[in-house]
């Protein structure tokens, strides 16, 4: 074998034991982590009862988003896209009036990301409850994979530690690479003039991806993934959980970690099969569509790599119409169903005979 056909054989063969995985809601479902509508309501509930102050302004906020004058708001079915719109409305109007409260955002929705935060890392599974499932999952993992999550939960983080693997938010070599595009429940967005001086009592670690080009840092803490650290926290001490909201403040939120979704698409590059679990996809969410349109549909033609596949596992009854634009290359299958160990055994088999 000529020594360039030897390089290209050893690439490829490098190339197609990696894997891209990409994590919606739908992966966490099966591990009890609330969905969107479900989540509003009991964030709301707990928001209520532990802060009633800025609570009660948020609830007349929500209310004037539907115009409702009076009564109770169901949260079950406020649109949360629309209700995180109409708080970026409110922050630009105190901003506008020099009334901001602080440079991380308004009050209100400083809490209102606290208390999502709060009821996440409550409805998440502890390292002695994971379900065999992401036990599993995480086990297969190895450091050549690379995770793009749009979810604020610490699932995987917490199956990770189960099985006593590594992993990293900024691209660190040696751990199972962790790519968290819509932020984190146990990550903030640095205020220097706090961080450091007698609050950061966490241990909060600084994210690397964010020193070279980003005015502001994003730093993380290990201790928010578990439950119990929550306990003694108020969303106005130390602990901001810096997640990116839904609707028209998302532009602002993710020009904080512009690097980081940037990042990923080199990603394609130097990996093979490419998983797409419990993503929906919604046809309004202009910033996931527009990267992924910018890459799942020439995957065949990034790595060099023969073979190719990508799997969309996903139950809900528009996948197809989301993801036309990816299945209608031919490199795409459609398992439209719920998460599974079928789907485990699968991700193994293609590892077994890349």
């Amino acid at each position: 074998m000529a020594e360039t056909d030897k390089d290209n054989y050893l690439y490829e063969e490098y190339v197609c034991k990696n894997r891209v995985f990409i994590l919606g809601a739908g992966f966490s479902v099966a591990a009890g982590v609330p969905l969107t509508s479900t989540l509003l309501e009991n964030t709301m509930c707990k928001f209520a009862t532990e802060c009633p102050g800025i609570f009660s302004r948020v609830d007349n906020y929500a209310k004037a988003s539907i115009c409702k004058i009076d009564g109770k708001v169901d949260y079950s079915k406020i649109d949360f896209s629309d209700f995180c719109t109409f708080l970026e409305y409110i922050e630009l109007r105190e901003y506008g009036g020099g009334e901001r409260w602080s440079d991380t955002g308004s009050r209100e929705k400083l809490a209102l990301r606290f208390y999502l935060s709060k009821t996440l890392a409550e409805h998440t599974p502890t390292l002695e409850d994971l379900p065999l499932l992401y036990v599993d999952f995480a086990k297969q993992l190895h450091d050549g994979d690379i995770v793009i999550s749009f979810n604020w939960d610490g699932l995987l983080e917490i199956a990770l530690q189960r099985v006593g693997k590594l992993f990293t938010y900024d691209f660190a070599e040696g751990a199972i690479k962790l790519c968290k595009l819509h932020g984190s429940v146990n990550w903030r967005l640095d205020r220097k003039s706090q961080l450091g001086r007698g609050i950061n009592t966490l241990c909060w670690q600084s994210l690397s991806f964010a020193d070279s080009v980003m005015s502001r840092n994003i730093s993380w803490t290990p201790a928010l993934l578990s439950f119990n650290t929550w306990q003694d926290c108020s969303p106005s001490g130390e602990v901001q959980p810096f997640l990116v909201l839904p609707g028209y403040g998302k532009a602002f939120d993710v020009r904080s970690i512009a690097t980081l979704w940037y990042k990923p698409e080199f990603a394609f590059s130097f990996t093979h099969d490419v998983f797409i679990i419990g993503l929906s996809l919604a046809p309004d969410d202009f910033f996931i569509r527009s990267f992924f349109l910018s890459n799942l549909p020439y995957l065949c033609s990034q790595s060099g790599a023969n073979g190719r596949r990508i799997y969309i596992i996903n139950p809900d009854p528009y996948v197809e119409k989301n993801y036309n634009f990816v299945l209608s290359h031919g490199h795409a299958e459609l398992f439209k169903e719920p998460f599974s160990s079928d789907h485990l055994s699968l991700m193994k088999e293609r590892l077994e005979n890349a």
